[in-house]
């Protein structure tokens, strides 16, 4: 299997409650997961810990009242000489409660070491999903 496929298998797991696939998209599963940290692009630059589902950051903080349903991805451009892909498309989001719905476009770039995910910048809203050296512990 080449290192793309459970970014590609992620994609289109989110918002099927298939976790497992979606946890894969940057190393999460297994015994010993990767740790992951947001880091927003603005005049101070902060970061945070991404979280259990890191792979879930990349659709952004969604207000309470929306939930993910699913994503449609219209661009896959590996660049093997560049260690990267793009990826973009549109997420679905639902009002919770109701069968109203919306899609909002999305716009990745992922950067890999080897085959390890790196990091994903997430363009359209000014952030990066970043890979903490393995010696960091993961904050709770």
């Amino acid at each position: 299997m080449d290192h793309l496929e459970p970014i590609r298998r992620g994609y289109y797991a989110i918002g099927l409650g298939a976790d497992e696939d979606v946890r894969a998209m940057l190393d999460q599963s297994g015994s010993e997961p990767a740790c992951w940290e947001i880091r927003r692009f603005s005049l101070r630059h902060r970061s945070r810990p991404a979280g259990e589902v890191a792979a879930l950051a990349l659709f952004g903080g969604l207000p309470e009242q929306f939930e993910l349903v699913g994503v449609r991805v219209t661009t896959w451009l590996p660049d093997e000489r560049r260690a990267r892909l793009v990826v973009g498309g549109q997420f679905r989001l639902r009002v919770r409660g109701t069968w109203d719905a919306l899609e909002l476009p999305f716009s990745h770039v992922w950067s890999f070491a080897g085959d390890q995910v790196q990091s994903v910048h997430n363009v359209l809203e000014g952030f990066e999903v970043r890979r903490l050296p393995a010696a960091l512990a993961c904050a709770a």
